[in-house]
């Protein structure tokens, strides 16, 4: 008999839990601008399990310390993992949303990892031009304002690692196929464009622009010129004949 009331307490309490989180990402999703700044949904699965093996190559390889950063990197799902294993190397998350850093710097404290920073702040209006690894989990309105931005601004030696949505402007170095929940999913692998492809994107869009349409009043200005014209030739006749 208890264990039934037991099992029945679990499930409200589980369904209170779904609720306020339900609400949270409601909240959340207006509060950020409806999507200019995604809401908390923290990385999981096999596509974490990727994202993070790709970052590990890249610290493993590296003799000196790296500068790791993750741009809206909820409660640290991808950095205290990362911090743990690597002590040696500095990392530093950048998050909008005061309830997932608060989550991150709880789950910091409890794992013992000094190595890492959490940052409630904006991360379009600071620079990452000193970082050497970038991971990002943003949306897809995102991708082509924050690639521009680090495009101009990160050093040539520097990865950056979006999951799931592409990043503009930088040049992609992979595309690496993995799943979420079964359904197929993928990561960019990208670095700092070289100056003949930023180039080649400058010369394409200037090829892309549509030239400008002749408007109507131009039209219109046109044709009356030319009955002015012919008008004037027509008096300039008149005028020989009766000479």
């Amino acid at each position: 008999m208890w264990f039934k009331e037991l099992l029945i307490i679990i499930v409200l309490i589980l369904g209170f839990a779904a609720a306020i989180y339900i609400v949270y990402q409601m909240y959340s999703f207006v509060r950020c601008g409806c999507g200019k700044y995604g809401p908390f949904v923290s990385s999981y699965g096999k596509l974490k399990k990727d994202i993070l093996d790709e970052a590990r190559s890249i610290l493993k390889q590296s003799k000196k310390t790296l500068k790791v950063t993750d741009l809206g990197c909820g409660s640290g799902a991808l950095l205290l993992p990362l911090a743990k294993e690597f002590p040696q190397h500095e990392f530093i998350g950048w998050e909008w949303d005061i309830v997932p850093l608060t989550m991150g710097k709880i789950k910091a404290f409890f794992l013992g990892t000094k190595n890492i920073k959490f940052i409630k702040h904006n991360y379009m209006t600071v620079s990452h031009k000193d970082m050497d690894l970038i991971m990002c989990y943003i949306l897809k309105v995102t991708g082509e304002p924050l690639g521009k931005k680090l495009a101009g601004e990160i050093k040539d030696s520097a990865i950056v690692i979006s999951e799931m949505f592409p990043l503009g402007h930088l040049e992609e170095i992979k595309q690496v196929q993995s799943s979420l929940g079964g359904v197929s999913e993928k990561f960019f692998v990208y670095k700092k464009p070289t100056k003949e492809q930023t180039k080649k994107e400058s010369t394409a869009k200037s090829v892309k622009t549509p030239k400008r349409k002749t408007t109507k009043s131009t039209e219109k200005g046109s044709t009356e010129k030319k009955k002015t014209s012919k008008s004037t030739k027509k008096v300039a006749k008149t005028t020989k004949a009766a000479k």
